[in-house]
């Protein structure tokens, strides 16, 4: 075994078995939750020219891993999505004026230094409200992050926001709405609120929990960021940093029940092949999970996780 392969570089990792399947059940969920406001799902490359992300106000271009393509262009691996995501709308959706509403998931990249002791390659979820310039919108961006973190088990948290124009009376009303739809306990007015995006216009929020030492969602209103790849619009919106969640339930110790598939072993023996496959043929069609092994590898840790998952076992 060559061990020097085995090792990931430093800032990423693998997930896998119950930790990953805590991580999609935890999108799956928001997904379904963010589906209700009647956002539609949006895809942006992994790859994107270096300029979508550098100008005035905003420069990723020294915390970015960057490649020369064969042409001379500079490229990155996607540092953040909100700069993705507005460049996709400019491109395809500026004669549209009705308010759109998009979400994402996927992993973004920061070339941090080592010594910083962060991860490289974090998993993200956000949401984009765009061309609403209401507080109505910055109040649906807030109540789909708390909504979001309830339906997950995470009770102690704070949705700490401000504004950056100093509009308190806009504010007021935004969170007001909150307040009536019962979220008061969970918003805390923080005028030291800050963000290394400079993008932000408004109203700006962080939230935070116990377990992790920074925050697990954070967002805010950009109305001049659109306008760096075409029209100005306003925007409002938020990501989701799932890896610091999951580990805030991890340290909380808060147990997500997730219905796992059933599965049924079809264990055969030599001759029995034909038969073990026809019947697990059988289950498939009827939308069951079949797996076929051999009965010589049908050894005494899988009959254990067998028997402690649940899963039924057939012997032909």
């Amino acid at each position: 075994m060559n061990l020097s392969l085995l090792h990931t570089p430093d800032g990423v990792r693998d997930f896998y078995g119950s930790e990953l399947d805590l991580k999609n059940f935890l999108m799956n969920r928001f997904e379904n939750n963010i589906k209700l406001f009647g956002y539609d799902e949006i895809q942006t490359p992994t790859l994107e020219f270096l300029n979508v992300f550098v100008d005035d106000d905003v420069n990723y271009e020294s915390k970015t891993f960057r490649f020369i393509d064969r042409d001379g262009e500079t490229l990155v691996l996607r540092p953040d999505y909100t700069p993705s995501v507005a460049r996709c709308v400019a491109k395809y959706f500026s004669d549209e004026s009705y308010p759109l509403r998009f979400f994402y998931k996927g992993n973004a990249f920061s070339n941090k230094g080592l010594y910083e002791g962060k991860a490289i390659e974090v998993t993200q979820m956000g949401i984009e409200l765009l061309k609403d310039d209401t507080y109505l919108a910055d109040a649906e961006v807030l109540m789909i992050v708390a909504k979001n973190l309830i339906s997950i088990g995470l009770e102690d948290f704070k949705i700490c926001v401000y504004t950056k124009e100093g509009n308190l009376d806009r504010l007021n009303k935004t969170l007001a709405i909150l307040e009536k739809e019962g979220y008061k306990k969970y918003i805390d007015v923080d005028p030291d609120i800050d963000s290394n995006f400079k993008y932000y216009t408004g109203m700006i929020f962080k939230v935070y929990t116990y377990g992790v030492g920074e925050s697990i969602c954070k967002g805010g209103r950009y109305n001049s960021l659109l306008g760096k790849y075409g029209e100005e619009e306003p925007a409002v919106g938020c990501v989701f940093m799932i890896d610091n969640i999951l580990q805030s339930l991890k340290k909380q110790r808060i147990n997500v029940n997730i219905d796992k598939d059933t599965k049924t072993y079809i264990v055969y023996s030599d001759s029995k092949e034909a038969e073990a496959f026809e019947q697990a043929e059988s289950l498939r069609k009827q939308g069951k999970i079949a797996v076929v092994v051999n009965d010589n590898l049908f050894d005494d840790k899988l009959k254990d996780s067998c028997k402690e998952n649940g899963y039924e076992v057939i012997n032909v």
